[in-house]
């Protein structure tokens, strides 16, 4: 299953067989070879549509076809857990978020990862404890398509000093919250977010 998030919307890439409760209220095609995915696209971001379901018998496949639209930009971001077994979350923007950031030249993805959450939130002392997943999430900018994959690590953490808010990357706030006791759904976040937060909570 792979997940597309335009404007803020989804549009799932999956199999039949593998449609997640959460997605299983959004309208559905069958994938054809005639289909255009950039049509679907466009109607997303338009606002004619909120969110789809592409069901075809090779989720891989066809997302190698709809990333052939867009240029891809790696990024890296980390869903940091303290020695207490509590969550890094930050605000930015005015929207609860989680640290990630492009990756700069010459670094690996997970090095990226790392830096991001560190120069983010002030933090160090992190360690990678394994890999979560990929978050898509596409945008326009001066008339060209991309698309940022996101590759997210779960990660641990002996800090135990202040939390310090990147305020040039408009981050306002960070702090520790007890993601059993969060209530996701009410959460003011960008849907990737929310998506990234249920996975982590459920373990799916």
């Amino acid at each position: 299953m792979y997940i597309f998030f335009i404007n803020d919307k989804p549009l799932v890439i999956t199999s039949s067989e593998d449609i997640p409760v959460r997605f299983q209220h959004l309208p559905f095609i069958q994938y054809q070879s005639d289909l255009n995915l950039m049509d679907i696209v466009r109607k997303i971001e338009e606002a004619t549509q909120n969110g789809l379901l592409v069901l075809s018998e090779d989720p891989a496949g066809l997302l190698l076809l709809f990333k052939a639209n867009f240029t891809t930009i790696a990024a890296g971001g980390g869903i940091v857990f303290n020695q207490n077994g509590e969550l890094l979350i930050m605000k930015r923007l005015g929207k609860w978020d989680l640290p990630k950031g492009k990756i700069d030249p010459g670094e690996t993805i997970s090095e990226g990862a790392i830096r991001e959450v560190e120069e983010e939130c002030g933090i160090d002392q992190l360690s990678i404890e394994k890999f979560l997943t990929i978050s898509y999430h596409t945008y326009k900018l001066q008339g060209h398509r991309f698309l940022k994959a996101t590759h997210w690590y779960q990660m641990n953490t002996t800090f135990t000093g202040k939390l310090t808010p990147q305020v040039e990357e408009s981050i306002t706030e960070v702090k520790w919250v007890n993601l059993n006791e969060m209530d996701i759904q009410e959460l003011d976040t960008y849907e990737s977010i929310r998506e990234i937060l249920m996975m982590v909570k459920i373990g799916d």
